[in-house]
């Protein structure tokens, strides 16, 4: 009896002990996840738990999964944040729920784990599939600053801004996971309450047709070195005589000096304590209390470097049904700038030529190989296939003229090693060679 009483309560003590253990566990898993969202590219980390084995010298390290992260964290998409910006046009006398087009439209990534930001500019004259109606699902032909506009006098579910992300999200196949719509009196309540915004003027612009640039002498920006308040930095980012293409060069200018200036003034750091002045003249479904989260994330920003890209080289001028002047796209076109825009950052700076050498009755597998190479931030315009010739080449990994990130990102992708380059493993033209075996497989980091 008394043996067999030890025994229960032994039992119930190992039963207690699991049930502790995996309550700690799954709290450790939950605060990770809550951590990741409130402060993104800043999570905590937990490495891999050493323990001692009886009769094991060293012991051993032990990953628990949802909770440890490795050391060498490779790039994934799910580094990015896409934020979609829209500037409405709408001037400041105008009722502010009247229905407005968005007269700017550009999608801002941020790359939570190497710091770097890229925008993408959307031509608001682009014709493209909006909502159409109240419900998610139906679609019409219509510029895609009609988007916004649409949502607001239709009902759209969600409002103007959830039309216009999904919008952009049908049409160009990029994940939206915030917005941000600033109309003529936030924008220039930003830059006012920056003090102004210094701007190298590349060249001449006048506007003599309209009061856009009414408030500089003559309606001419001279080029060189401006100081704008506010309504200067406004007429010079609207103004279009020259195209709408040329203006969004100007609006990323703009853009560009106003984050260089926000992080010469310390704003970046002060971004929580300013948001609750300047959210009345910003719309945004980032809930106030992931500010806190994401400004500790902007301080880490490359904010000097913004790489700009744009869809306006991908349209050509084009005439609607009923006579709207509207710009249509090269489909082809529009995706390849997409791809290099969603590209992993560091591999876009080497600019690689990848080639996939697979073996001979293989080219599905090779296939399979290169779409799995885009998945994870490498365009397909980088990536040539070929049937290998030598069936005795060793298969590998060869960095040929000397470009290590994409050469370790291959190896990251694959159970593949970085072999060193012998003769006839330098195809002409090539960067990275990436040769398949007939029992290559591909990991997902």
């Amino acid at each position: 009896m008394i043996r067999r009483s030890l025994n229960r309560r032994a039992s119930a003590v190992t039963v207690l002990l699991g049930l502790s253990i995996a309550a700690v566990y799954m709290t450790l898993v939950v605060f990770l996840r809550i951590d990741g969202y409130l402060f993104p590219g800043n999570e905590a980390r937990i490495g891999s738990l050493s323990l001692s084995v009886p009769g094991l010298d060293g012991g051993i390290d032990v990953s628990l999964p949802g909770v440890s992260s490795p050391a060498h964290q490779p790039w994934t998409p799910a580094a990015r944040i896409n934020i979609l910006v829209m500037g409405l046009d709408r001037r400041p006398d105008d009722p502010p729920d009247e229905p407005s087009r968005s007269d700017t439209m550009f999608v801002a990534s941020i790359d939570k784990q190497d710091g770097r930001v890229q925008t993408l500019a959307i031509p608001r004259d682009m014709w493209e599939q909006v909502p159409y109606g109240s419900k998610p699902g139906d679609w019409a032909e219509a510029k895609i600053n009609a988007a916004y506009s649409y949502g607001g006098f239709y009902g759209y579910e969600g409002g103007p801004a959830a039309a216009a992300v999904a919008a952009v999200e049908h049409d160009f196949n990029i994940r939206i996971d915030h917005y941000v719509v600033i109309d003529w009196v936030g924008f220039v309540k930003l830059v006012d309450a920056m003090g102004g915004v210094d701007v190298d003027v590349p060249e001449d612009i006048s506007d003599f047709g309209t009061d856009v640039l009414s408030m500089f002498p003559d309606n001419t920006v001279k080029a060189g070195e401006h100081h704008f308040d506010g309504q200067e930095a406004l007429g010079y980012s609207r103004v279009r005589v020259d195209g709408d293409l040329k203006r969004i060069e100007r609006q990323q200018l703009v853009i560009r000096s106003l984050a260089a200036r926000a992080v010469s003034l310390g704003y970046v750091a002060k971004l929580p304590q300013l948001w609750d002045a300047y959210n009345g003249a910003i719309k945004t479904d980032i809930d106030t209390g992931l500010i806190p989260g994401y400004a500790l994330l902007a301080k880490q920003l490359d904010l000097d470097h913004i790489d700009n890209f744009s869809l306006g080289p991908a349209t050509y001028s084009g005439i609607s049904d009923d006579g709207q002047l509207i710009l249509l796209s090269d489909q082809d076109q529009v995706y390849s700038i997409i791809d290099e825009f969603m590209a992993d950052p560091q591999a876009r700076d080497e600019a690689p030529t990848i080639e996939i050498d697979y073996p001979a009755g293989a080219a599905a597998e090779g296939k399979q190989a290169e779409t799995h190479l885009t998945r994870y931030g490498i365009p397909a315009d980088w990536i040539k296939l070929v049937q290998s010739t030598d069936a005795a080449a060793p298969p590998g990994i060869f960095d040929l003229t000397g470009k290590p990130y994409t050469a370790g990102k291959m190896t990251d992708l694959s159970d593949l090693k970085l072999l060193d380059v012998e003769p006839g493993d330098d195809p002409a033209g090539i960067d990275v060679l990436v040769r398949l075996g007939p029992e290559t497989d591909l990991k997902s980091p």
